[in-house]
């Protein structure tokens, strides 16, 4: 009798150990299952440079997040997402961001005038077509 639940057992292992090894992981950190980005390449590596560290989830400060959250830009409103992208325009004109604290650390992700002006005929370009215009 022992014999036959040990081996139950072992098979049970056995079969979970192949289980593991056959199906891919749920948890799994391949890039080919992070979701695509929403925004333009050249955009998108604007934003991840000068931008992601203080707006998206993963991000530690909360104040920033609260304010403009690009981790959630796709759960946006059309609306929202104009109202936001005038914010954009707006501080990036005036040249409060990236702000100066951050830029004290972090020198090389201020924005260059080139920069600014691909983030700008974006902000303007998708704007308009969100306002069906």
């Amino acid at each position: 009798m022992k014999k036959i639940i040990l081996s139950g057992i072992a098979m049970s292992f056995a079969f979970l150990a192949m289980m593991a090894f056959t199906y891919p992981s749920f948890n799994s950190s391949d890039p080919q299952d992070k979701p695509a980005s929403v925004f333009p390449e050249d955009v998108e590596k604007i934003l991840q440079t000068s931008c992601y560290d203080c707006h998206t989830d993963a991000a530690s400060n909360a104040k920033a997040k609260m304010k403009l959250n690009f981790s959630k830009w796709g759960e946006l409103s059309d609306s929202k997402k104009v109202g936001k992208m005038e914010n954009i325009s707006e501080m990036i004109k005036k040249g409060d961001m990236p702000p100066g604290k951050y830029l004290e650390k972090y020198p090389d992700h201020a924005l260059t005038p080139e920069q600014k002006a691909v983030v700008d005929k974006w902000l303007t370009d998708e704007s308009k077509k969100l306002m069906g215009e």
